[in-house]
This record gives structure tokens, sequence and C-alpha cells, in this order.
């Protein structure tokens, strides 16, 4: 019972982890999607210019 306690607590710190990682990325104005910094040659559509 223990051990399943303490994964399921890992697990939900880590997923915690990644939800506030993305929202300080979306803050700081970042996206989460990276086109290895040729964003002219990314199909994602994820740097699209602001009208």
């Amino acid at each position: 019972m223990i051990p399943t306690i303490i994964i399921a607590t890992v697990i939900g710190l880590i997923f915690i982890a990644v939800i506030v990682n993305e929202i300080r990325k979306k803050k700081s104005g970042n996206g989460s999607c990276s086109c290895g910094g040729n964003c002219g040659a990314c199909g994602m559509g994820c740097h699209e210019e602001k009208k």
C-alpha cells in the first residue's frame, strides 16, 4: 500500500510541475512548441504574427 501512495505522489508532483512550467512559459510570452529557432520554416502555426 505504501509503495502505491509514494508512486502516485511522485506522478502527481511531476504532473503539477509540467502544468506550472507551461503556465510560466505562457505568461512570459513563449509558446509550448519549439521550431528550433527557425520559425519561418516551422509548419506548426504556433508563431503566427499578431494582427
